[in-house]
């Protein structure tokens, strides 16, 4: 009733920009004429002719019947707010829909209200490095000797056998152990290397393996067995060894512990750097990993701690001071384990504002969740006033571009996501307002 004084008195609605706006104004002032009209051209007082329509009753059929030509006149996106149905997204705007509605949370993993971003004076720069594989391992050899040794002495005889061995990378062998099974066992046994005796009495299974003295091995090595003789005063008897699979165990030192990445940066380059850092991913390729993994930038240590395996994205901050003009040299080393960093990448940013970050972390049932069909979904609200919002996303490293004029926009991360820690990094092309930004799985 409000409005239709302000009409009666000379007042006027106002015209808003948007389409739908004038729309709703162009109908809402069609059906304030029709009352006008009805309300100067009929009478409301109750009293009329026989079989004549009463002005109240025709009064509302006529705005019943505007009404519903005015919602069937609606746009699409405004019929379905209108009948409580808003959230709905239209195809062709990178909107994961389920029977044409926007899937439903079931677990919240990020929830922030970024408000007012701005675009960055320059870009920011990602250049890809290859994947880092280090690692420091033991490699097992086994080598046969004899798969049955029959080894006899007495007073008049005593019998000797000699096997020779060679080691081809001395310089990384760890140990060499000597393993045999004793079926029967009179006697001394008497085991040399190189002539130089390193087991001699009673030999049982429970004595084995024996580790060769690695100071006495070389390139090419002789090992003896042999039984002693009996004393004299046991001259009707013998000594005797019947041993079996006789192997020797080489234990090498696998490793590859150091490997290098360079990164070139002119003059202006360098001098307009405002942050740069190091991301990748770490995967450790055997169980219960407990190496130390080392960073170095230009010969200074920047990273130094226990490996953290499938811990997600890691970012390693360089400091502005430890960048030189030209090639920049990253070392990468490890003292244990097998590892590999995966797709390293160097983000540097040329401006004078911080990165838009936002982190959340995936556990695994979270991941489970994933296998099983859920999605993960990102959705972000900005303010509606009809311009352009437009940048990247920047998902652990992998863009996913925006580019709309509506207040909404929800993608599927589903392959960009890992377990553990996930950041997104936002880079604005426009300036906007980003009201909430949500992560969830759906």
């Amino acid at each position: 009733m409000e409005i239709l004084k302000a009409v009666e008195n000379g007042g006027s609605l106002q015209v808003v920009e948007s389409s739908s706006a004038r729309f709703k104004y162009t109908w809402e002032r069609l059906i304030l004429i029709e009352v006008l009209n009805i309300k100067k051209n009929y009478n409301f007082s109750g009293i009329h002719k026989k079989g004549a329509v009463p002005g109240a009753a025709y009064l509302v059929m006529m705005i019943a019947l505007l009404l519903v030509l005015y919602v069937v006149m609606l746009p699409e996106g405004e019929k379905l707010e209108l009948m409580g149905e808003g959230g709905v997204a239209l195809p062709g705007q990178g909107v994961p829909l389920e029977n044409g509605r926007l899937l439903e949370p079931s677990h919240l993993l990020l929830s922030d209200s970024p408000g007012l971003m701005k675009p960055f004076l320059y870009d920011v720069t990602q250049r890809n490095l290859a994947s880092v594989n280090l690692f420091s391992l033991e490699e097992q050899n086994y080598e046969s000797v004899a798969n049955n040794l029959n080894l006899e002495s007495s007073v008049f005889k005593s019998d000797q056998v000699d096997f020779v061995f060679t080691v081809n990378d001395l310089n990384n062998l760890r140990d060499i152990k000597l393993l045999f099974f004793v079926i029967e066992g009179e006697g001394e046994l008497v085991v040399k290397l190189n002539g130089a005796k390193i087991l001699s009495g009673e030999v049982t299974n429970e004595m084995l393996p024996l580790t060769l003295p690695s100071s006495m091995i070389g390139d090419v090595n002789t090992l003896t067995f042999e039984v002693k003789r009996p004393s004299l005063f046991q001259f009707i008897s013998s000594n005797e060894y019947v041993l079996k699979d006789v192997v020797l165990i080489k234990n090498y030192l696998v490793q590859n512990n150091y490997e290098a990445r360079q990164f070139v940066l002119s003059n202006s380059e360098l001098s307009d750097i405002n942050h740069m850092s190091l991301l990748y991913r770490l995967n450790c390729m055997t169980v219960n990993e407990n190496g130390r993994i080392r960073l170095m930038l230009n010969g200074k240590i920047v990273h130094d701690a226990l490996s953290v395996c499938d811990a997600g994205i890691t970012e390693v901050d360089f400091s502005l001071t430890d960048l030189i003009e030209g090639r920049n040299v990253l070392e990468f080393t490890v003292d244990a384990g097998q590892y590999v960093l995966e797709n390293p990448i160097i983000e540097i940013d040329y401006t004078q504002q911080d990165y838009y970050r936002y982190y959340f972390i995936m556990e695994v049932p979270d991941i489970f969740e994933v296998v099983n069909g859920a999605d993960v979904v990102l959705q972000a609200r900005f303010t509606n006033d009809g311009y352009i919002k437009a940048g990247n996303f920047f998902v652990n490293g992998y863009p996913v571009n925006f580019d709309t004029n509506r207040d909404e926009f929800v993608t599927n991360l589903n392959g960009l996501i890992y377990e553990g820690q996930n950041v997104i990094t936002v880079v604005p092309d426009t300036t906007f307002e980003m009201v909430t930004l949500d992560v969830f799985l759906a």
